[in-house]
């Protein structure tokens, strides 16, 4: 491990002040929040620096306190070495976080990530975050048990019922939702029908204790294979598709737990659904300090109310999918045709523009970038920092 004595003692003392933070209730922990907000204190912490360059802008992480470049590293397709370089340049423009998951490849881009710090020694100059992508692998399983015992027309009324609240919600509603991979739409029945099957059978004896153990496997797997002893930020569940399932007491349970044993400094969730509910129910839970969320030109507006409150509340926000509109096929010639209006920015990328219109919201803290070349490392960068006006389309 690279951390040193001195940063790990530091790393203890903070992460020992959150544990004790979050032993409160959630509904406590929130009270206290609001009272925060009220009394201008919830920015009132140390920033944290790292890789502080030149040339880069930097904004808060929320009450974490950490220093984060504008735009950071999404790492989603870096299986091998072929990566560094990207990983290298942007470093040394600045950048200072890089955002992973365990699902990524089934783990193998988190081990190229671990790959890349033990030969650059570098672990201690960025903030480093992942996930924790089969949270309810477990549970799944159980609930299929249970549904075994259960007639099929029983088992049907629930997955009717869930289609009935998906509907019900207008969560698939075009310009509010959209597929940015395969099988995005599919999390949402998997999501209510779980919901509704613990709404009407509860947890079975010894299911929480289950839970919380494959939570602990699951992030000593990912530890092992980024070769560190903890990360910065760490988001469960990985993709969360319901607000209900952000209520789940368990959650603060084992993030608390995390924090205690030194194996995370900040707890996070990300989701690319339902972002506006999701986002909501994040900020009001109260035990979240960091949230990663689609954000962009197409579904900004349900968002930027939102993005107001988790900032007074000291939320950390991060956009994702700020760009991948432009990436996508077959979409529908006004959403370029909107950044266009809104930003007449010359000489940029669509992929940089975008960036750039995302960091005029202040409430934000960074964007996540997918760059897997110096290249693009360097045209996303150039927007860094950078005010300009936007125009209401």
């Amino acid at each position: 491990m690279s951390h040193t004595n001195e940063s790990r003692r530091g790393f203890f003392k903070k992460s020992a002040v959150v544990s004790a933070e979050l032993a409160l209730a959630p509904a406590l922990l929130a009270e206290g929040l609001a009272a925060q907000v009220a009394a201008g204190k919830a920015h009132q912490v140390e920033p944290e620096w790292r890789n502080r360059q030149e040339g880069m802008s930097y904004r808060m992480l929320g009450r974490t306190g950490m220093m984060v470049s504008e735009i950071v590293m999404g790492t989603f397709p870096f299986t091998s070495a072929e990566y560094f370089p990207a990983l290298d340049k942007g470093i040394e423009k600045g950048m200072n976080y890089i955002d992973t998951a365990s699902a990524y490849s089934n783990g193998q881009v988190e081990a190229t990530i671990g790959s890349y710090f033990q030969k650059q020694k570098n672990r201690d100059q960025v903030f480093l975050a992942t996930k924790i992508s089969g949270y309810y692998g477990f549970l799944e399983n159980a609930l299929k048990e249970v549904a075994k015992g259960m007639s099929s027309g029983q088992v049907e009324a629930i997955r009717k019922k869930a289609d009935e609240m998906i509907a019900e919600r207008d969560v698939l509603k075009p310009g509010y939702h959209m597929d940015y991979f395969g099988g995005q739409s599919a999390q949402f029945g998997k999501a209510y029908f779980r919901h509704l099957m613990l709404q009407e059978h509860g947890y079975q004896a010894g299911w929480r204790k289950k839970i919380k153990e494959r939570a602990h496997v699951l992030l000593e797997e990912s530890l092992k294979r980024l070769q560190t002893d903890h990360v910065d930020v760490l988001h469960c569940p990985h993709g969360v598709a319901m607000p209900e399932l952000l209520e789940d007491d368990l959650l603060s349970e084992v993030f608390a737990e995390f924090k205690k044993k030194g194996m995370i400094r900040a707890a996070g969730v990300s989701f690319h659904n339902d972002v506006a509910a999701n986002l909501s129910a994040a900020i009001k839970g109260g035990f979240y300090d960091v949230t990663m969320f689609a954000y962009n030109i197409a579904n900004h507006a349900a968002l930027e109310n939102l993005m107001f409150q988790g900032k007074q509340a000291g939320v950390g926000m991060i956009a994702m999918k700020v760009a991948k509109l432009f990436a996508l096929e077959n979409q529908p010639d006004w959403r370029k045709e909107k950044l266009e209006l809104a930003l007449p920015e010359k000489d940029l990328s669509i992929f940089a523009k975008s960036y750039l219109w995302a960091l005029q919201n202040s409430n934000l803290s960074c964007c996540v970038s997918q760059m897997e070349t110096p290249e693009i490392v360097l045209d996303n960068s150039q927007v860094v920092g950078k005010t300009v006006e936007v125009r209401p389309v």
